[in-house]
């Protein structure tokens, strides 16, 4: 059970994700990062049941592609594990815009990362890439390699969407 992303790019993709972590406040959110999928693979980015949860998505390849939405929030260039209010200061640190992704009613859910000049259909648990300028240079050392975990529901307070 879980919450997977599929690279259906021809190019390395970079992940972060953000998920509910009870332990985080006053926003019960954490954020986590570097995931690194490989074209045309599925990996698993948190662990246990996606049912009725949200997840907050943001990636990027080394071609100016990015996924990413309206949820800002500040991240390192370096693997990394901090609650959604938490700030990195220094070089490599860059504020980005995390997409929300509402899963449903599925145990597992995979999102599918595509690049638009594929021309990729509208379904909805695919995303499809904006040109953009790169802000992260990533190498091996910035790998994260075990998924998160999700923790049992309680009071929920989610990232607020940026203006």
């Amino acid at each position: 059970m879980g919450f997977y992303v599929q690279n259906n790019t021809p190019n390395t993709i970079w992940v972060a994700v953000g998920h509910y972590d009870p332990n985080c406040s006053p926003t019960t959110y954490v954020k986590e990062g570097w995931y690194r999928i490989v074209p045309g693979r599925r990996s698993l980015i948190v662990s246990g049941s996606a049912a009725n949860q949200r997840f907050y998505i943001y990636g990027h390849d080394n071609f100016g592609n990015t996924w990413g939405g309206d949820f800002n929030t500040y991240i390192p260039s370096s693997v990394f594990t901090m609650c959604w209010v938490e700030r990195c200061q220094g070089t490599g640190c860059n504020r980005v815009g995390f997409d929300e992704i509402i899963v449903g009613n599925f145990q597992n859910y995979t999102l599918t990362l595509t690049n638009g000049a594929q021309g990729a259909s509208r379904a909805r648990n695919t995303k499809i890439s904006k040109k953009g300028a790169r802000k992260f240079k990533l190498g091996r050392f910035s790998i994260k390699k075990t998924p998160g975990k999700l923790g049992k529901l309680g009071r929920v307070v989610r990232p607020l969407r940026s203006r």
